[in-house]
């Protein structure tokens, strides 16, 4: 998963046509870290139709402010330069999914 940081952020961004998840995170936190394996197996299973990034929020407070980041983990959808949705805690897989299918489908119908 790609690190983005405050100077990277809008040039990687403005490169994605469909879906982005932005895992928000910060090193000293657990359940940010036990995220992880699922995240991974997720953009394993949506390659090709979202793309996975990861910001460490601690490290770049101009994306924090920009998204009003208070939490950590929170993961972020992306379309098209904008958030759409988010998700503020350690969820499980399974929800990260069904999140991930819903937005999925609203992007075909729009």
């Amino acid at each position: 998963m790609l690190e983005l940081t405050d100077n990277t952020f809008d040039d990687a961004i403005s490169k994605v046509s469909g879906l982005v998840l932005l895992d928000c995170y910060s090193e000293n936190c657990a359940p940010c870290k036990a995220l992880e394996p699922a995240l991974d197996k997720l953009q394993a299973e949506f390659s090709g139709q979202v793309t996975f990034f990861k910001l460490n929020v601690v490290d770049n407070p101009e994306l924090m402010g920009r998204f009003s980041l208070f939490s950590v983990p929170t993961l972020l959808f992306i379309v098209k330069g904008k958030p759409v949705a988010e998700i503020i805690g350690a969820f499980p897989e399974k929800t990260i999914r069904l999140k991930i299918r819903s937005l999925l489908e609203d992007i075909t119908e729009a």
